[in-house]
């Protein structure tokens, strides 16, 4: 019991600091877009805010684009500004989780495990993580959807030696596992919790 105590409370520490980290990381991101929200309200130099705008990333790969081919920046920066809203929103979910955890920690560092609080709490980080893998998948797909169309890739990249451009974009599904894995979890602790009522109610 000692050694679940013990771990607890190092891993609430842990949970605690991370939290603050994401709360610093979602302030950022808001920060950001609303600093292009601005430039682009006021029709500022996007040279003001960043560079690379004729550069794509494509995998490993970084291609840098000739000026008269090169999207207008201000599309950039409105990608730019999406990723990071949805970044901020996938943080502020994240942060939700997080308190769900150190809720989860609490009773363990009391040495009670099994507590309702700790079923309850299990179900709501499964409903976050689905949550979380939709908006993680959403920002992912948004960046690459968005950067086609913006640098135009078939267009750009279709020559005499490349005949065709396919994207492939990719839906990760993993976060449903993990949902899974945390309802059967939350399951656990009830039954757990169930046994435990019994036998204080036994004795």
């Amino acid at each position: 019991m000692n050694n679940l105590i013990n771990t607890s409370k190092k891993l609430d520490t842990f949970f605690k600091i991370l939290g603050t980290v994401l709360r610093a990381l979602s302030i950022a991101a808001l920060v950001c877009v609303a600093l292009i929200v601005v430039a682009l309200v006021l029709k500022l130099d996007p040279k003001m805010i960043g560079t690379g705008y004729a550069s794509v990333d494509l995998a490993f790969l970084e291609l840098t684009v000739a000026d008269g081919f090169a999207p207008d920046p201000r599309l950039i920066l409105i990608q730019g500004a999406i990723v990071l809203a949805l970044g901020f929103v996938n943080t502020v979910i994240c942060e939700a989780g997080v308190r769900c955890i150190r809720r989860i920690l609490d009773p363990m560092t009391q040495g009670i495990p099994f507590q309702d609080e700790i079923s309850k709490n299990l179900k709501k980080l499964a409903k976050l993580s689905i949550i979380l893998g939709i908006g993680l998948n959403l920002m992912q797909l948004a960046g690459q959807i968005m950067t086609v169309v913006i640098f135009d890739l078939q267009t750009l990249l279709i020559s005499d030696k490349i005949t065709h451009v396919t994207a492939n974009f990719s839906f990760d599904l993993t976060f449903l596992a993990v949902a899974a894995i945390l309802l059967l979890l939350s399951h656990i602790f009830s039954y757990g919790q169930q046994l435990q009522q019994l036998e204080d109610e036994t004795l």
